[in-house]
């Protein structure tokens, strides 16, 4: 079963998301991520509008993300 009991799984919703004709880099630290595993994908939680790619060492570290539609940070 997949998240939300629909039939996706985690890395199939991250490329729904994610633009298929280019590259894909971490928002935090700028990294090319187009065929990393690991990476996630989510709407701004702030303004919904961008979308922010994070890497997994990113994640790991916690490392800031910024917003680039609206200015929000998260960790």
């Amino acid at each position: 079963m997949g998240i939300g009991g629909g039939n996706l799984s985690k890395e199939r919703l991250v490329f729904k998301l994610l633009p298929v004709d280019r590259e894909v880099f971490c928002t935090s630290c700028g990294r090319k991520v187009t065929y990393e595993r690991g990476i996630v994908a989510f709407k701004c939680p702030n303004c919904g509008e961008a979308i922010i790619v994070r890497c997994s060492i990113c994640r790991k570290q916690a490392n800031e993300y910024v917003c680039p539609n609206c200015g929000f940070t998260g960790p």
